[in-house]
């Protein structure tokens, strides 16, 4: 189970750096983490936004490829493969920053990242809670959602800086 994870996690990643490597982004590094990966973006933040739309929505759509190929074609562990991609894809579409429906709503609405914080400190808090109340069994689902609440509490401690940091780079 753990290596159809890791492997439909990298798979995902590549769909970033692919579409990154294409429109000419200097990536800085990508990292395997709880939730997912990360891929830093050397000045992501001055790229147009429907670069930065093509490098956050690629590794969805190399998600939702993984899961056609794995529906089509007659593979080991298809039923576990499946399952992988669907909630791979389900959870990186959530609006939860930094995941990648996350970052679409900030691409397009970059004035509402206070907003769009704080909905994902509260999203990603209700979603633990109710992971814990429905689903204890499944300790792994929580153990994301809190990754992603604590995650989010930072994001919101040192919002004020993020924005003036972008601020500064957009213009420079």
């Amino acid at each position: 189970m753990y290596s159809v994870v890791f492997g439909s996690l990298l798979f995902h990643e590549l769909g970033h750096l692919l579409a990154a490597k294409l429109i000419g982004a200097r990536v800085i590094s990508c990292t395997i983490l709880p939730y997912g990966g990360e891929i830093r973006i050397e000045q992501f933040s001055r790229l147009k936004k429907t670069q930065q739309f093509l490098i956050v929505i690629s590794g969805p759509l190399f998600t939702l490829l993984l899961l056609a190929f794995s529906t089509l074609i007659d593979i080991p562990q298809k039923n576990i493969i499946v399952l992988t991609q669907i909630l791979i894809l389900f959870l990186n579409l959530l609006p939860i920053f930094p995941l990648d429906g996350g970052r679409v709503l900030y691409i397009f609405n970059p004035n509402k990242y206070n907003d769009i914080v704080g909905f994902s400190l509260g999203l990603s808090f209700l979603i633990f809670c109710a992971s814990l109340y429905w689903f204890p069994r499944l300790l792994s689902v929580s153990i994301i959602f809190l990754y992603l609440f604590i995650l989010n509490i930072s994001f919101w401690r040192f919002r004020k800086y993020k924005l003036a940091f972008d601020n500064i780079t957009r213009s420079a």
